[in-house]
């Protein structure tokens, strides 16, 4: 049931947000200090931030109310987490960026993977 319910929160906030980044990129310029600068550019923020996110979302709320599904997108939420929460600290550090979209960032996905590395422990 927790997984369910970490899965069902965090598949919101992904598919919230990619909705967000996906009919308004041009945001993302004061928000994460990305900015579009052309048609092609506007095209990648939205598949990038938008559809790549929504679908991150999806997995989620998928495994959240189809129960048979729950360890494999907990699975691929992990490494979702894996990937971001440590490539987006060492980048930080090698930038010196310490924003504070950075900074929440770092906060959400490593929470996130230690969450999930729990529940996957604790689910085997």
């Amino acid at each position: 049931m927790l997984t369910r319910i970490f899965l069902g929160v965090t598949g919101l906030g992904w598919l919230g947000y990619g909705v967000f980044c996906l009919l308004h990129p041009e945001q993302l310029a004061g928000i994460a200090g990305v900015a579009a600068q052309t048609a092609f550019a506007i095209t990648e923020l939205r598949a990038m931030y938008g559809g790549v996110q929504i679908a991150i979302g999806l997995v989620a709320l998928y495994g959240a109310f189809k129960p048979a599904s729950t360890l494999w997108a907990l699975q691929f939420q992990t490494v979702i987490y894996l990937g971001l929460a440590p490539t987006r600290i060492l980048s930080a550090l090698a930038t010196g960026d310490m924003s504070s979209y950075t900074l929440g960032g770092i906060g959400f996905e490593s929470v996130c993977l230690i969450i999930a590395l729990l529940l996957l422990k604790r689910a085997r």
